[in-house]
């Protein structure tokens, strides 16, 4: 009998820290975390607000930069926004005023992302199986370091 005192005990202890841990749990975690995944759900919408990105569209870019507007609604990225490759607007212009230069990927990178040859892409879509297309142009060597912006003019880049 004096042992089952102690098991007994020990099952209280046992209950008591699981109630505790429970307990505790309920007022500590928050309510949006495991909502959708393993991750407090209402972070997202709070970093979106700390850190809104802040784009402008072609309008934007076009009260400053008229003549590439102009060539890009030309040429055959006209249905392409600046800031798919220039990044948010808020990065290199704030209240009309210019606070550090345009980001720009001259690697062949970026042009890839769209151009390159994939099979699920429509075909009237221009794609290039980019080794060949080097080769085309007369350059030897793999596609790594070489620039489409040595050929092509990136707001209307027909050859």
């Amino acid at each position: 009998m004096e042992h089952a005192r102690h098991v007994f005990r020990a099952i209280i202890l046992l209950v008591v820290v699981v109630a505790v841990v429970s307990i505790g749990r309920g007022f500590l975690v928050p309510k949006s975390y495991g909502l959708h995944g393993a991750y407090r759900h209402d972070n997202v919408k709070e970093q979106m607000e700390v850190r809104a990105p802040r784009h402008g569209g072609v309008a934007a870019c076009g009260a400053c930069h008229a003549a590439e507007a102009e060539r890009r609604a030309a040429g055959a990225h006209k249905t392409v926004n600046c800031e798919v490759c220039h990044g948010p607007v808020s990065r290199h212009a704030a209240d009309g005023k210019r606070i550090a230069a345009a980001d720009v990927d001259r690697s062949y990178l970026l042009c890839a992302r769209c151009h390159r040859k994939v099979l699920a892409r429509p075909e009237k879509f221009p794609q290039v199986v980019l080794e060949q297309h080097v080769k085309d142009m007369g350059a030897d060597g793999p596609v790594e370091g070489k620039i489409c912006l040595d050929c092509h003019h990136p707001h209307s880049p027909t050859p």
